[in-house]
């Protein structure tokens, strides 16, 4: 991994929710279509609108090998599921929002009237990369706290950065958690619940390990291993359901909402006309602190 820009599979993840916007059919699960121009240009090369033969060609493809549309689906879906969460939390008086690992988000892009009450938590070279391309009123607007997740304490520097303890936060950490290692997922945990206050929240995303999955997710999840390992990313911690709440609860976090595979499809994929999906092992958790 190039420690001087986004890793490649943060890019990935972005292009992915393009293309989302590119060959699907409307209504979209999310547009992140802004995210074009932090992408590097041969990734921004790719990602245009297939002519009709070809859009028809590639639907036919993963009508029978729905595990191309997997991958895609996964980082629509979890996006989805996060921003509906923001909406509500700032429905409820949530001021402080944490982008946990947030490389590529766009939420201040999307929704700039956010930008003073966002924080974003990352590697300071992956963060000075980001600010080189945001607006200048944006990059002035949100607070860059530098932290990395296995060695720095992250309620300290969440605290030095201006987060306020006694007023509720809401947490997105979305597409890092199985990047971790387990015990750093748990002092993340614990971190946040020595500075969180009652009605905080956490949207996260976590992928189950291999025993109980079939064979079709089982195989998918072994090429993305591979992949990722490639680009100097391995998976590190895959989490059952019963894992990550006990993981979560030593930091004093307890499970508000939790959707596998099939709820996320029945939510979000149902009566679809096109061919986006989701592997078995995609879950999405929401986490309070009572």
């Amino acid at each position: 991994m190039d420690p001087q820009r986004p890793s490649l599979t943060a890019e990935g993840a972005a292009a992915l929710r393009v293309w989302h916007t590119l060959l699907d059919d409307p209504p979209h699960v999310f547009d992140d279509s802004i995210i074009r121009s932090m992408l590097s240009g041969p990734t921004r090369l790719m990602l245009h609108a297939p002519p009709s033969m070809l859009r028809r060609a590639i639907r036919a493809r993963e009508t029978v090998q729905p595990e191309l549309a997997a991958l895609r689906g996964q980082v629509v879906l979890r996006s989805r599921f996060a921003e509906d969460a923001l909406d509500a939390a700032l429905a409820g008086g949530c001021e402080q929002v944490v982008v946990l690992a947030a490389g590529l988000d766009t939420t201040a892009q999307r929704r700039p009237e956010l930008a003073r009450a966002i924080m974003e938590v990352d590697h300071p070279a992956t963060q000075a990369w980001k600010r080189e391309r945001l607006p200048a009123d944006l990059s002035a607007a949100v607070r860059f706290v530098a932290v990395d997740f296995e060695r720095d304490t992250l309620d300290t520097r969440l605290t030095e950065a201006g987060l306020r303890s006694d007023a509720p936060m809401f947490v997105n950490w979305l597409g890092c958690t199985y990047y971790l290692e387990p015990a750093a997922v748990t002092a993340t945990f614990e971190a946040l619940g020595r500075i969180a206050a009652r009605g905080s929240e956490i949207v996260l995303d976590h992928w189950l390990p291999e025993p109980g999955l079939n064979w079709r997710p089982r195989l998918l999840l072994a090429g993305v291993r591979f992949a990722v390992a490639l680009q100097q990313e391995p998976l590190r911690c895959l989490m059952t359901a019963e894992d990550l709440a006990e993981r979560a609860a030593k930091g004093g976090w307890q499970v508000a909402e939790k959707l596998d595979a099939k709820a996320q499809r029945e939510r979000w994929l149902a009566g679809r006309s096109d061919t986006l999906a989701l592997p078995d092992f995609a879950h999405l958790t929401r986490l309070v602190r009572a």
